[in-house]
């Protein structure tokens, strides 16, 4: 009968097409991948992969397995959650998935007290990675921002994410401000590259920044926060970020249609797990303690009326008027 192990790395080869990604996926190195795949054919008596140039393609014998090992694997995962989940010691590893922008800036500043409270469980924060598979145990909890299309799994809302315009204070020393009734003429914008293409923000920035010069584009929030703070040019980010980021200034109040909503995940089975419980108890806590700031509200934008509860449509003749002071004050200086 074939190693289950042997069988795991059937699957990942099937899955990510070369030796290098199986590999990175199950965290060995590719010369393992490649052995144990040859070990498997040999005792099943026929070859499970054409090996082409770049890539492995499922032969029709691999084609045939690959359903019955996925449900192997299913069932494997199963009784691990199953395990896990009557687990009551506030004890070992917890693995949490969520951007990078909302680990660095919101979650891992204020994950001190957790420590104090529960030192025998460890947590680890998956920020490099895309949409890991809670369902196949890549990790235990997610905090996503967007709502899990899996029916398998419990999502609770948590809290919501606000995200404006910021620039520099040196850059709006320098260019004044920005006027979105005139798309933005004479700034410069902070784009957006590879997959943040498709983010809302770039959408926005594409509709609203139509007179703008896009000087540089970037692929995570992170860079965007770093390129506004260097007086690049105006960047869209989380009030979060740009409400507790030195020499950044709010411009605008909350875009209403870049809202997000935080959502706490995990699967069924691990929901009574104690040590996954008392992380998500913690989130939850850290996110409803800090709903205000995530929520964008209570702070002054730069064009000078709070952004609790405004609307979009206050902003254009607010910067109108700062505009047309701009002007006089330039048209003075020269007479």
């Amino acid at each position: 009968m074939p190693d289950w192990n042997d069988l795991r790395y059937f699957l990942a080869v099937s899955r990510e097409g070369t030796l290098a990604a199986a590999s990175r996926a199950l965290k060995v190195d590719a010369t393992t991948v490649g052995r144990r795949l040859t070990v498997l054919e040999e005792e099943l008596g026929t070859r499970l992969f054409d090996r082409t140039p770049g890539r492995f393609v499922l032969t029709a014998a691999g084609q045939g397995i690959r359903g019955t090992v996925e449900e192997m694997e299913a069932s494997v995962l199963a009784v691990e959650r199953r395990a896990g989940g009557e687990d009551a010691r506030l004890e070992g590893v917890v693995r949490v998935t969520t951007t990078e922008a909302f680990a660095v800036n919101h979650l891992l500043p204020r994950f001190g007290p957790f420590r104090e409270r529960h030192p025998g469980i460890e947590v680890q924060f998956l920020t490099d990675y895309g949409a890991l598979d809670l369902a196949r145990r890549e990790a235990d909890v997610a905090v996503r921002l967007t709502r899990p299309k899996e029916a398998s799994l419990v999502a609770r809302k948590a809290g919501e994410i606000a995200i404006s315009l910021y620039a520099s204070e040196g850059y709006l020393a320098r260019r004044g401000l920005p006027d979105p009734a005139v798309g933005f003429a004479g700034h410069d914008v902070i784009g957006y590259a590879d997959a943040a293409a498709k983010w809302p923000e770039a959408r926005w920035m594409g509709e609203v920044a139509t007179s703008a010069r896009v000087v540089v584009r970037c692929n995570s929030l992170l860079s965007v926060v770093a390129a506004a703070q260097a007086g690049v040019g105006l960047g869209l980010m989380p009030c979060f970020s740009g409400d507790t980021s030195p020499g950044l200034r709010r411009l605008m109040p909350p875009v209403a249609a870049l809202k997000r909503d935080i959502w706490l995940v995990v699967h069924p089975d691990l929901q009574q797990n104690a040590r996954v419980r008392a992380v998500m108890d913690f989130f939850s806590e850290v996110i409803q303690r800090e709903r205000p700031l995530l929520a964008g509200g209570g702070l002054v934008s730069a064009l000078g009326s709070s952004t609790a509860g405004d609307s979009e449509t206050r902003v254009r003749p607010a910067a109108s008027r700062a505009h047309r002071g701009q002007a006089r004050r330039k048209k003075a200086r020269t007479s």
